[in-house]
């Protein structure tokens, strides 16, 4: 009797587990495409669901990943210093806490590179020397880790082309950038559906921006 009351109890639990996975996989799938589809509006409403997703999934790196990712992007929309630090600064949380969940991540150290560039771009004069350095560190650690990731060269791409050609940027410089990307991108498959999937649609763009 024990045994059968044992295994009916196993039996349960895996089916809720199984259960908890399909709808975590379900809802995950669903906020992914929005947030990688989301060009234009606050990316704010998408990361507060994913810091929900977040604090229920605490063994998930990617519900961390997307938050800290929606966090960034968004301060390329504001124009307050002190507004882009402050969402920088939640960011850097969930990308530490991304790190510790999946260690050797290269899609995390492609995020990072973009931390970097987002901090460094609130005020250039005075963090490029600090930003600039972490930028590069983070971009040669994720090619370092998987050579055939797309997003590294196009993170590249939208560094170099932001950049002055004074400084060693433009547009002309980007482009191979972009290029290298979209041929990677070509062959490159995410490990799963609402994993790191986005750039293609935004190389194609910066490339016909390019004269």
């Amino acid at each position: 009797m024990k045994k059968l009351v044992l295994s009916i109890t196993l039996a349960i639990t895996s089916v809720a587990v199984f259960a908890q996975k399909e709808k975590f996989e379900a809802i995950m799938t669903e906020q992914a495409a929005a947030i990688q589809a989301n060009y234009e509006g606050s990316y704010m409403p998408m990361a507060n669901k994913m810091e929900r997703i977040a604090g229920a999934e605490a063994k998930e790196w990617t519900p961390q990943y997307w938050s800290a990712y929606c966090l960034i992007n968004e301060t390329f929309k504001l124009k307050e210093a002190g507004e882009k630090d402050l969402l920088l600064e939640k960011a850097a949380v969930f990308i530490e806490k991304a790190e510790m969940l999946s260690p050797n991540n290269d899609e995390i150290e492609v995020l990072k590179a973009q931390y970097a560039m987002a901090k460094l771009s609130v005020d250039p004069m005075s963090r490029w020397q600090k930003y600039g350095a972490d930028f590069q560190t983070a971009l040669k650690r994720a090619e370092e880790i998987n050579p055939e990731n797309p997003r590294v060269p196009y993170v590249m791409g939208t560094n170099v082309f932001y950049t002055p050609e004074g400084f060693g940027g433009g547009q002309a410089k980007a482009k191979p950038y972009f290029e290298k990307a979209l041929a990677k991108f070509s062959t490159f498959k995410s490990a799963t559906v609402y994993a790191p999937n986005w750039g293609k649609e935004a190389s194609n763009y910066f490339l016909s921006q390019i004269k």
